[in-house]
């Protein structure tokens, strides 16, 4: 039997490691490798490059065309951020835009959000969505995580689960495995050294972290599979 892979959630680095497989986010207009069994894609107009509405518009077509490619499986990073500057209201125009592509591609949802979860429950409430919407570089407390569990989200760990007292580890230790993801992000650095830390946290093997978070991610990839 093959070992259990890796699975790094979200990176926007171009990585080809053994033994992990990596989801590579790309922004509308980039090109992608072909597919070679461990590199998959997720495709979004970020908060922090909204443009004019005509503009994003054309950018929005462009995410629509890059999910009819088979490896691209995660619709984002979008979602609202209040410390840009960039328009909010339009910002939540955008954000739902792609919400609805994910419905209607039958995809998971990579959510950027900052110091804007009241703004992206409301938007989860009226929406009511069928597909996870997972929430990269979790950083939420306790209280708001709690809040989430109740409703389909999921929750992706990165280099926060490294920070001692974290947010990112309170929330992290509550969450049962079949909540969680883990991934680099941005960072350089490997995504072993996270499943280190989240095995450490757990009080389990990292072996059992890998099965607990392959499993996860098995189970988003037959729902899209099946999705026709």
């Amino acid at each position: 039997m093959a070992p259990i892979p890796f699975i790094d959630i979200h990176t926007h680095p171009n990585r080809a490691e053994r033994g992990v497989v990596n989801v590579q986010n790309i922004f509308p207009g980039e090109g992608f490798a072909a597919f070679f069994g461990y590199n998959f894609y997720s495709v979004g107009l970020h908060p922090w490059h909204i443009k004019t509405k005509q503009e994003n518009n054309k950018l929005l077509e462009m995410v629509e065309e890059a999910l009819e490619f088979d490896h691209v499986i995660f619709v984002g990073e979008c979602g609202l951020d209040k410390v840009v500057e960039t328009d909010l209201d339009e910002q939540k125009r955008v954000f739902k835009a792609q919400a609805f592509m994910a419905e209607e591609f039958h995809y998971p949802l990579i959510i950027h959000c900052v110091k804007a979860y009241n703004e992206i429950i409301e938007i989860y409430n009226s929406m009511q969505p069928a597909l996870p919407w997972i929430l990269h570089a979790y950083n939420g407390s306790l209280e708001l995580t709690k809040q989430l569990t109740t409703k389909r989200f999921l929750f992706s760990f990165g280099e926060n689960l490294l920070k001692t007292k974290s947010k990112a580890q309170q929330s992290f230790k509550y969450l049962p495995l079949d909540k969680i993801f883990l991934e680099t992000d941005e960072s350089e650095g490997k995504v072993e050294k996270i499943y280190e830390q989240g095995a450490k946290l757990k009080r389990i093997s990292v072996d059992e972290l890998k099965k607990a978070i392959w499993e996860n991610f098995d189970r988003i990839e037959r729902t899209i599979t099946n999705r026709n």
